[in-house]
């Protein structure tokens, strides 16, 4: 029984190496793309949460300073009625 020898060329060996590269290069760039895209969108969902979290932040703060400048007004008030009435009863 003869065996067969296979002998190619190199021309033909560079093709089938570039054959394999272009075939991993068209499934590998795909998985990529999905790989980042998947990565981006954690990254807006995170900055979505962290924008809320500020958000509610900022209506705490401000509500906190709306209910500070509500005291220190009401102390003012108090303070000038206490000086009127200290003022009258001097009079009196």
């Amino acid at each position: 029984m003869r065996e067969s020898t296979f002998r190619f060329s190199i021309k033909e060996k560079a093709i089938v190496i570039l054959a394999f590269f272009f075939i991993f290069i068209s499934l590998f760039v795909p998985l990529w793309q999905i790989g980042v895209n998947h990565s981006l969108e954690m990254k807006i969902r995170n900055d979505k949460e962290a924008l809320a979290e500020l958000s509610a932040e900022e209506r705490r703060i401000r509500t906190s300073m709306a209910e500070s400048e509500a005291e220190m007004e009401n102390r003012v008030v108090l303070s000038s009625v206490n000086e009127l009435s200290m003022r009258l009863s001097t009079i009196n």
